[in-house]
């Protein structure tokens, strides 16, 4: 009996190593690679990293570009037009505002408007003081209107000038002056007004007592002053060579903008500012209050489109402000077929 028992644990045993060296010469089960696409890289240049262009960030921050096989760089360009880097071929595409088209065109720049990220004119004239409440308060006193002559803070600025049938130069100056130089010029006592070309830089001057005197985003008063309630101001654009070279990526872009922009419809200022954090550091109080504004005002452009009266105002703001000389065709300046493509497909 007790020789069976032996045998028959040594039989076991035997079975046992055979099973184990079958199992070490299977192959083992292959691991899962995750395939590394590599994004195509796009360059953006703007001006200055403003909130009224955020369907474009969004679209980078929520991964709609990443979605297109695209990855986009932000570039703030100062000292020189941003949108000249879209000739050198240093960007593809260019944050700015309808007027940098306009003016670019009668140069004979070929360009392109793909998508507008705003619909209200966001800009509002602020007075320094109490004393300064309506425009007719502001003749012979001086008015700052932006960095530059051909820029739309200084045409706007001009327009409420000629609105309340004061004459520039002779009842009141408009001057160039950056935001960053008002609050010492208020203090200075050398300012009677000046234009706010966002809600954060409107609050900054209501904070030290200003006084608004014209709410651009106020579809009676703007529209009185510039001929229409609707100003699609900030665009982005591409040069026509570059549009007709690369017309899949012009594509890709116009597509994930729409995204953002069906996003940014449904979303709240709180979700808004959040996505935006990523590329406006240690902004997040600003970013708040301007998403708030911005929908409380109705101003961020959901459709990318631009309106007949919003373009010939953009015309004869521009015209006022010197930037160009004589009417432009809407289809000279805007391609509307990506966006018509890009929302189909979102449909």
């Amino acid at each position: 009996m007790k020789k069976y028992l032996a045998l028959l644990l040594a039989m076991v045993m035997v079975l046992g190593l055979c099973a184990c060296g079958g199992t070490a010469e299977e192959p083992a089960p292959e691991t899962e690679q995750t395939e590394t696409v590599e994004l195509e890289k796009i360059v953006f240049t703007e001006p200055v990293r403003g909130y009224h262009w955020a369907p474009v960030y969004l679209a980078q921050t929520l991964g709609y570009f990443a979605e297109e096989g695209l990855e986009a760089e932000f570039q703030s360009i100062t000292g020189t037009p941003p949108h000249a880097a879209i000739f050198s071929g240093d960007a593809q595409f260019t944050l700015v505002g309808i007027e940098s088209a306009l003016m670019c065109a009668e140069k004979g720049q070929g360009v392109k408007v793909l998508a507008s990220t705003s619909q209200k004119y966001p800009y509002s004239l602020i007075g320094t003081n109490e004393e300064y409440t309506t425009l007719e308060s502001l003749k012979d006193g001086i008015v700052a209107g932006g960095v530059n002559t051909a820029g739309g803070p200084y045409s706007f600025a001009m327009a409420c000038v000629n609105h309340a049938g004061l004459t520039p130069e002779v009842d009141v100056s408009v001057i160039t002056m950056a935001s960053v130089g008002y609050a010492a010029a208020i203090e200075a006592g050398e300012l009677q007004a000046a234009v706010a070309t966002n809600p954060w830089g409107e609050k900054n001057l209501l904070d030290l007592g200003g006084q608004v005197i014209v709410d651009g985003t106020d579809d009676a008063a703007i529209e009185a002053i510039i001929g229409s309630a609707s100003y699609e101001l900030f665009v982005m654009m591409a040069s026509d060579a570059y549009i007709a070279e690369n017309p899949e990526t012009v594509q890709k872009v116009v597509n994930a903008v729409a995204k953002a922009m069906q996003w940014m419809e449904s979303a709240t200022p709180e979700e808004i500012a959040e996505n935006l954090l990523p590329l406006f550091e240690g902004a997040q109080e600003e970013l708040l209050y301007d998403a708030e504004y911005d929908k409380e005002r109705g101003i961020a452009n959901y459709t990318g489109y631009h309106t007949e009266s919003g373009y010939q105002a953009a015309i004869n703001l521009t015209k006022l402000a010197g930037g160009i000389t004589k009417d432009i065709p809407a289809e000279d300046i805007y391609d509307d077929s990506f966006l018509d493509a890009a929302w189909e497909a979102l449909k």
